[in-house]
């Protein structure tokens, strides 16, 4: 129990919680749902939702696991990735903030999806809809600061639950497209599109930070891992 307590960290649960709550906000996501699966039988619905809940919990896992390696594999440095992620994420804040529908891409993805019966689970419902590269980047860039074990402990706990949301708000998209006006979720989507925003800048600050002390060290201390 204390080697557990050692490799979980509050604060970075807390925050990643929050970013990954708002990027895969399963009330922002129910109107698309319910138009892609227009004609669906129930059992068709149910069983699209487990599809699209289950592919973007393995993504979600090996974006937080082994997504680091993959950027050293290209050349590319974290804080670069940083500053790249954050751009996007506040990109996606900034549009949610500016309009309830949804954008080019999902509107695209979406019409594409109703041509023809196939199965839209994985894609485009739940890549790039769902989890997209704002959210691969968040993943990516919070388990940076973690070693190997305190990302499981810290992060996948995150993980596992936000996907059950994701999982529980589209198999429930009927009655909860019922149950909320348009104006709540229009509400709730704002709400998250402020907190994605601050976490965005809060992103691309110290991509910048990180990117200065690497090129330029006597400009910016460097402080340890609890600075």
């Amino acid at each position: 129990m204390g080697e557990l307590s050692e490799l979980f960290h509050g604060t970075v649960f807390l925050r990643f919680a929050a970013a990954l709550v708002a990027l895969l906000n399963p009330i922002y996501g129910i109107p698309i749902f319910l138009q892609m699966t227009a004609g669906y039988s129930p059992a068709e619905r149910k069983r699209t939702a487990a599809i699209a809940a289950l592919t973007v919990l393995s993504s979600a896992v090996v974006a937080t696991l082994v997504g680091e390696e993959i950027l050293n594999f290209f050349g590319i440095s974290v804080p670069s990735f940083q500053i790249a992620g954050g751009i996007i994420v506040l990109g996606i804040a900034l549009s949610m903030l500016k309009d309830d529908a949804p954008s080019g891409g999902d509107a695209r993805a979406a019409e594409a999806a109703e041509q023809g019966r196939k199965n839209i689970a994985v894609v485009p419902l739940a890549i790039p809809l769902t989890i997209g590269p704002g959210a691969f980047a968040t993943m990516i860039l919070f388990a940076h600061l973690l070693d190997n074990r305190s990302e499981i402990v810290t992060l996948l706990p995150v993980i596992v639950g936000v996907c059950l949301l994701v999982w529980l708000g589209l198999l429930f998209a009927d009655p909860i497209a019922r149950m909320l006006s348009p104006t709540v979720i229009s509400v709730v989507t704002r709400i998250m599109a402020i907190v994605l925003a601050a976490v965005a800048v809060e992103m691309i600050i110290t991509g910048v930070v990180h990117t200065v002390q690497m090129h330029y060290p006597n400009l910016v201390p460097v402080h340890g891992p609890g600075g």
